[in-house]
């Protein structure tokens, strides 16, 4: 009989997905892995089979980054990556953009806006989501407008 973790780890590595540990550590560490400037532009994604992905967040950053493809896939041999692709892709929002958008206050219009929006929502808590999410999605229209 196998140990529980031997079985775990056999399923990891057959589905190639043993780059969770690797990856955090990655994404801990990406601005001071690959430079300010290029990871304000990108995010490491996922690692299967020793290639990451790098979400990149325009067409021109990844044309401009497959110039560099060799130097970044030598940059991250510490995590055991032997390859890397790109992929144009929206950047998951920072903590502190996230904090910065809840701290905006919201108009009365705003508020009125909102609940005339979800009036006609039956569910509650479906309701409350909708108010959440819109009230979020006003907030960060002010937030880009400063």
């Amino acid at each position: 009989m196998q140990a529980l973790h031997q079985i775990l780890r056999t399923f990891i590595k057959d589905y190639g997905i043993e780059g969770g540990d690797a990856l955090n550590l990655l994404r801990k560490k990406w601005p001071a892995t690959v430079g300010e400037p290029v990871a304000v532009h990108t995010f490491p994604d996922t690692i299967r089979k020793k290639v990451l992905t790098i979400i990149v967040d325009t067409p021109q950053w990844l044309h401009h980054l497959g110039f560099f493809k060799k130097e970044i896939t030598d940059k991250l041999s510490p995590y055991h990556i032997e390859s890397i692709r790109f992929r144009v892709g929206r950047l998951p929002e920072k903590r502190e953009d996230r904090k910065a958008v809840e701290d905006i206050e919201l108009t009365e219009a705003d508020l009125r806006y909102i609940e005339n929006t979800v009036r006609n929502l039956k569910d509650e808590e479906l309701k409350e989501k909708f108010r959440r999410l819109i009230g979020r999605g006003l907030a960060k229209g002010k937030k880009c407008k400063d």
